[in-house]
Order: C-alpha cells, then sequence, then structure tokens
C-alpha cells in the first residue's frame, strides 16, 4: 500500500487538516477493501474444503461399508484357523488330515481416506471454520486414524499367523511349539479383529454426525 504525499504547498493549519483527512480515508478504504479481498478469499477457502471434506466422508462411508463385511468374512476365516490349529495339537500332532490349502490367510481391506482434512489443515481452511463444525471434522477423522491403525495392526496379524506355513508347508511338517505359536496368533487376529470391529462401528456412527 503506497501513501504519497499531498502536491503543491500547504498554506495554512486548515490545509494540512484537510490533507490529514483524506490520506485518513484513502487509508481507511484501502484497508476495507484489503479486508473485503481478504474475506472474500477466506470465504472461498472454507467452502472448497467442506465442500472436499462432504465428498470424501460420502465416499468414506461406502468404502467402511465393504470393510465390514470383509470384517465378518474375517472372523469366520479366523475361527475356521483356530478351530484346526486347535484339533492338530498334542499326542494328534503329525497325523491330521488337514493340509496347506485348509488353513487360508486372505485379506481385503481399503481404509478410509484423509487428503480431503490434510489439505484443509495445510491450507489454514479448518482454523476458518465455525468451531463445532470443525470440531466435528476433527474426531471424525481422529476416529479414522484409530481404525487404520487398528486395520494395520489386524494385517500384520494375519501375516504372523500364516508365516510358518509359507512355501508349501502344511500343518503335518510343524513342530508341536509352531503349531502352538499359530493357534496363539490366530487367537490375538480374531482379539484385535474385534477391537477393529468396534473402532469401526464408532466410526460408522461418527459418519452419521457429519456437517451436510
Amino acid at each position: 500500500m503506497d501513501v504519497h504525499p499531498p502536491e503543491g504547498t500547504i498554506h495554512s493549519w486548515r490545509d494540512f487538516f484537510v490533507h490529514l483527512v483524506v490520506i485518513t480515508l484513502g487509508l481507511l478504504i484501502a484497508l476495507g477493501l484489503e479486508g473485503v479481498v481478504e474475506w472474500g478469499h477466506n470465504r472461498h477457502l472454507v467452502h472448497t474444503a467442506e465442500a472436499n471434506l462432504r465428498t470424501e466422508l460420502l465416499a468414506n462411508r461406502k468404502t467402511l461399508a465393504d470393510d465390514l463385511r470383509f470384517l465378518d468374512d474375517a472372523q469366520k476365516q479366523g475361527e475356521r484357523q483356530v478351530s484346526i490349529l486347535a484339533a492338530s495339537r498334542g499326542k494328534n500332532h503329525g497325523t491330521t488330515n488337514h493340509g496347506t490349502t485348509d488353513l487360508t490367510f486372505h485379506w481385503s481391506w481399503d481404509g478410509p481416506a484423509s487428503a480431503a482434512w490434510d489439505t484443509a489443515r495445510n491450507t489454514g481452511a479448518v482454523a476458518l471454520m465455525n468451531y463445532r463444525v470443525a470440531q466435528t471434522y476433527s474426531e471424525i477423522y481422529s476416529q479414522q486414524d484409530l481404525v487404520s491403525s487398528q486395520a494395520h495392526a489386524f494385517i500384520r496379524d494375519i501375516y504372523r499367523t500364516g508365516a510358518p506355513v509359507q512355501a508349501g508347508r502344511g500343518l503335518k511338517d510343524l513342530k508341536p511349539a509352531e503349531v502352538d505359536t499359530m493357534l496363539a496368533n490366530a487367537q490375538q487376529t480374531l482379539a484385535d479383529l474385534k477391537l477393529l470391529r468396534d473402532f469401526s462401528v464408532n466410526l460408522s456412527q461418527q459418519y452419521e454426525k457429519a456437517p451436510e
């Protein structure tokens, strides 16, 4: 913002105050226009951020519904693993008819996205939002972080449980201690699955509170 001195010579106090008023009004007008431009920019920033957040959360709700259906299948898989491993322990170990194909270790998980939220925070849009709206979004995305973290733990459980029967090994090829370890890991997988489901159900409820 540039301020230029008045042209000509000031001959009296009256001229001085006139010029002072003119300069002051000019500064106030310039500041007012700058504030209007800044307000418009901030309003556009918040509007864009909220539109992106609504779109992202709508997609995340659909993703979560698919993930919850996967957890139903994963629980059946885990329960079957525990049943097979428990049956192969003790004196029956080495004589079981179960082979590698009896134990399955597949998984499917997409997880929620957070690009719109990360962008809103990085651009300062969150700080410009209504406090309650921003707080609601913050709670939703915090719960998403919990779900994603627990999903990673659950997927690691699956790989850890299936590690002893990689490369074509079957239960008959395992030592009793390896079967015991697999059983313990399979039980831990079910426990982490339950926690993941609880977190996911809570997230689904949080989505219902998302601003529209």
